[in-house]
């Protein structure tokens, strides 16, 4: 707004006349005045800000999907097999881009989603994807699709007239393809197994209902061979939008295992190994919404865990970890390749930390009930007597509301011996506090970063903080009230739960902590690292 500075000025006179006196022949006038003159300024005023946001919004359509029926006799060549309509929306300034890929089983990418397939109960023959208008050697059947932009009559001004300039680019399939001699999607072109850009703008368009958008017509063609059995013959292309235009390719989402069995992953005792779990892996993976939820086993001891992704986005364990690394199996399998830490750390841990000589030399029953002396912060230590103990718990890793406790670990422990320092001046007291670098979460996964921006608070903001809604953080982390270890006795099972992160608050002796009970969810609670929390993982970028 403008600024006004606004000047006030004041002028008083007083004038006080006496009327002459007659006083013995003398007259005396006598005249005041008295005369103030006030000046003041000021410089009142107001800033006031408005923000307005329009979010982007991008929608596509498709009108008379169901129109592309033929029939078709052996040894012809049909184009133009129906027509459908695709009408796109987009306010995204950077504009945006519609991918096409054959499509069937709910899938992109298998092995007919290019092939139109022959639905008699009696057949598997196939109708291949391709260009060909006659017979050639061999003589194959297939199909093909093209786009064309469509002008609305009358829509011959504005912003979003589709003239050549302002129209969608028709671009060339994908790089694979681009080394041999191929026409763009505007004319007839095989049809992709797995998404190609087909078209692309690359500003935003009018967002009006009638004449707005970007609209593009789709058709098909087929030539059927002489030897090409009778059947009916069906498959589908999925038309997908994305923004801006430069964005990558859309990801089809599929469960988590069926990403593993796409990645060629092999299963260990009938379950997939969250070992294997990866960013590729986890990138195509459908969030979990009430289902997509599976279980995985860890290599080390051949516990099973249950996985899924969040509305974060990231993958993440829905059980407490219950590595021992004090059983004497656990210990011989553990190695830099299937846990997040180095062959060092790792063997540091298995001797009890790497100033001490620690649990190696120390009774089971001792370490894993003692965490009040004054090696509690620089000795890894773990409880591991409620391992399998139920309390209540909330989301899909539960059953019938209960799941199990896990181990509690001492921040030692949890960080594969590699965050060990004093509590004190002294012993190990590194020279710049850091965030734990490694821990013992499996290979590929780690602990979550906590306090205000970590990903535990990232994770609370997309949920709802009541336990018993199916959208709170409580339920789709699928937390159990496991409590925590402190000194040498267990508190809090069936009230409170807490996990570790790998952040530090302020000092060396205080880490971020998950803290949650039934109607509250604290992403950046506090512990003491000398204490025993409970663990989660998540998957590592």
């Amino acid at each position: 707004m403008n600024k006004h500075i606004t000047q006030r000025a004041t002028t008083a006179s007083l004038v006080l006349s006496i009327a002459p006196l007659a006083l013995t022949g003398i007259t005396t006038i006598i005249g005041l005045i008295l005369s103030s003159s006030v000046v003041s300024a000021t410089n009142d005023s107001v800033v006031d800000q408005v923000n307005i946001t329009v979010p982007v919004s991008c929608t596509l359509s498709g009108t008379g999907q169901n129109s592309h029926n033929a029939e078709i006799n052996n040894g012809l060549y049909q184009p133009d097999i129906g027509s459908t309509t695709l009408h796109a929306f987009c306010n995204d300034n950077e504009g945006f881009a519609i991918y096409a890929a054959g499509y069937t089983g709910n899938e992109v990418g298998g092995t007919n989603s290019d092939k139109l397939v022959g639905t008699s109960a009696s057949g598997n023959a196939v109708i291949e994807s391709g260009t060909a208008t006659t017979a050639g050697s061999p003589d194959i059947s297939n199909w093909a699709m093209k786009l064309a932009i469509l002008q609305d009559s009358g829509d011959t001004t504005g912003t979003n007239a589709f003239a050549i300039d302002s129209a969608p680019n028709v671009d060339l399939p994908s790089e694979a393809e681009q080394s041999a001699t191929q026409v763009s999607f505007s004319e007839y072109h095989v049809v992709p197994n797995e998404y190609v850009k087909v078209a692309h703008k690359n500003s935003a368009t009018d967002m009006t209902a009638t004449t707005g958008g970007v609209k593009l017509t789709t058709t098909y063609a087929a030539y059927i061979s002489k030897t090409q059995p009778a059947d009916t013959y069906s498959g589908q292309v999925k038309y997908t939008l994305v923004h801006p235009s430069t964005a990558d390719a859309p990801i089809e989402p599929v469960t988590i295992e069926d990403a593993y069995s796409k990645a060629g992953k092999t299963k260990l005792n009938g379950y997939y190994k969250i070992q294997d779990m990866d960013s590729t892996i986890c990138s195509k993976v459908n969030q979990y919404s009430g289902d997509g939820m599976a279980e995985v086993i860890d290599v080390r001891d051949n516990n099973i865990y249950h996985i899924a992704k969040l509305a974060d986005d990231n993958c993440w364990m829905l059980d407490n970890l219950a590595l021992d690394p004090t059983d004497s199996t656990t210990a011989a399998n553990m190695n830099a390749s299937n846990t997040n830490a180095t062959q060092e750390a790792i063997t540091n841990l298995l001797n009890g930390g790497s100033t001490t000589t620690g649990w190696s030399n120390t009774a089971v029953a001792n370490v894993t009930t003692n965490f009040d002396n004054d090696d509690s912060h620089i000795q890894p230590r773990i409880n591991n007597a409620s391992k399998d103990t139920l309390v209540r718990s909330y989301g899909p890793a539960s059953t019938s509301g209960q799941a199990k406790v896990g181990i509690y670990y001492n921040f030692c422990a949890a960080s594969a011996s590699t965050y060990c320092y004093a509590e004190g001046s002294g012993v190990d007291v590194p020279d710049t506090i850091i965030d734990a670098p490694q821990d013992i979460c499996p290979a590929n996964w780690r602990m979550p970063t906590g306090g205000d921006t970590g990903e535990y608070s990232t994770l609370a903001q997309k949920y709802t903080n009541t336990a018993t809604e199916t959208n709170s953080l409580q339920y789709n982390l699928s937390t159990p009230l496991s409590g925590r270890y402190y000194g040498n006795a267990t508190s809090g099972q069936g009230s409170y739960g807490g996990w570790w992160s790998s952040t530090y608050y302020a000092n060396y002796y205080s880490m971020y902590n998950l803290y949650v009970d039934p109607t509250n969810a604290y992403p950046n609670y506090l512990g003491i690292r000398s204490g025993g929390h409970s663990m989660r993982c998540l998957m590592a970028d």
